[in-house]
């Protein structure tokens, strides 16, 4: 079977890793503002870079949404668990300090190339266009993950743009299913893209 096939064949997977962490980012919305969800975001984002077994705070909150056969067994870590919990300590990271939801979730899902776009109307094109291009060729999922926070960080302190984390979440399981440069090729084209105005777009259309 082509990879193409392959992947086709087990697009539920990645949509199951999206829907869990769209999820779970429902719950985490619901209790912004207080006590407890201030909790939960400090502790997802400690999460970052840390043994999963160390992250003792957070497993009620992502494995009471986690379906069975996500789960590995003794110190296995799948590759569902590793993107579920990678994405969500990266929307803990964007989410801290903003009263306003930092998740998107729209028809269309998108990819973190296109949130990463806003960057390039907004700052210097070349400086945001060199991290974006040490993300996408990150060799490992460890620098991916480093670079995506670095990325994360700047679009936060930047921008009020959001990220569809659920989106990520799947992309994330796929690079460790082999899949990177799909996912590279994807990325770039939404951040390098230019966008068209009304007028373009109209003007395509009838012709």
């Amino acid at each position: 079977m082509s990879r193409r096939g392959e992947m086709g064949s087990k697009i539920n997977k990645g949509m199951e890793v999206q829907r869990v962490v769209d999820n779970i980012i429902d719950a985490l919305q619901q209790s912004l503002g207080t006590s407890a969800g201030r909790a939960n975001l400090a502790n997802l984002r400690n999460s970052i870079g840390r043994p999963m077994s160390q992250s003792v705070q957070i497993w009620p909150l992502v494995y009471g949404f986690m379906p069975e056969y996500f789960l590995g067994d003794g110190m296995r870590i799948t590759f569902q668990e590793r993107a579920v919990f990678t994405s969500l300590g990266l929307y803990a990271i964007h989410q801290q300090g903003k009263a306003q939801t930092v998740a998107s979730r729209e028809e269309k899902r998108r990819t973190v190339g296109e949130s990463f776009r806003q960057l390039r109307m907004e700052e210097d094109s070349k400086a945001v266009d060199r991290r974006f291009n040490a993300l996408i060729t990150a060799q490992t999922y460890d620098e991916l993950v480093h670079y995506l926070r670095q990325m994360i960080s700047l679009l936060k302190s930047k921008t009020d743009t959001t990220i569809d984390y659920g989106r990520l979440a799947q992309d994330l399981y796929w690079f460790q299913r082999g899949y990177e440069e799909k996912l590279r090729l994807s990325w770039a084209r939404d951040y390098y893209r230019i966008e068209k105005n009304k007028e373009e777009k109209g003007a395509e259309e009838n012709e």
